[in-house]
C-alpha cells in the first residue's frame, strides 16, 4: 500500500539498539565473559571492571525514514537515518519518547499516511494500552488519515 500511495506516505523503521557500556577514566571495562581466559603479557595483571556493572552507558536509538520504491522488487532500505543517543538511566525508552522523536522528524512532510515498523520491544508493542494511546496521540498531532503500526519479531529489526 505504501508503494501505491508513495506520494502520500511516510515509511518509517524505528528501533533502540543494544546498550553500549561506557568505561570510566582509568577503569577499563571487560569485553569478555566472566571466567573466560585472556592473553596478557608475562607479569601483567588483567584488572578490569565487570561489563555487566558499568555506571554509564549509551543506547543508540535509530529511526529510518525510508524512500519508498516504485516496485516491491526494489529495496526499502534507502532513505534518511536519524540516530539519537540516550542515557539508559535518565532517558528511559518509552512509546511517548519515540513518538516525540518521530513527530519532530516527519511533521514537515505533511503526508497523511504513516507506515511504522518497529521491533517487538515493550516500548513499541502495539498490544499495550500505553503504546496504543501514544499512537493515537501521534495520529492526531500529525493530522494523519491512515496509520499502520507493525511490530516485527524481536531480533529482526
Amino acid at each position: 500500500m505504501s508503494i501505491k500511495y508513495k506520494e502520500y506516505s511516510n515509511l518509517v523503521f524505528l528501533d533502540d539498539k543494544y546498550r553500549c557500556k561506557v568505561e570510566e577514566p582509568n577503569y577499563p571495562v571487560a569485553a569478555v565473559d566472566q571466567d573466560k581466559s585472556v592473553i596478557v603479557a608475562n607479569g601483567m595483571t588483567f584488572a578490569v571492571a565487570d561489563h555487566d556493572f558499568t555506571k554509564c552507558g549509551l543506547i543508540p536509538s535509530v529511526i529510518m525514514q525510508a524512500e519508498i520504491p516504485n516496485s516491491i522488487n526494489e529495496s526499502f532500505y534507502r532513505g534518511n537515518v536519524f540516530v539519537g543517543l540516550k542515557d539508559p538511566i535518565f532517558e528511559l525508552s518509552s512509546a511517548m519518547r519515540h513518538a516525540t522523536e518521530l513527530y519532530n522528524i516527519i511533521v514537515k512532510t505533511n503526508k497523511p499516511y504513516l507506515f511504522l515498523y518497529t521491533n517487538g520491544g515493550s516500548d513499541h508493542q502495539v498490544k499495550f494500552i500505553k503504546t496504543q494511546i501514544t499512537l493515537i496521540s501521534l495520529f492526531l498531532a500529525l493530522d494523519l488519515d491512515y496509520l499502520v503500526a507493525v511490530c516485527t519479531p524481536p531480533g529482526y529489526s
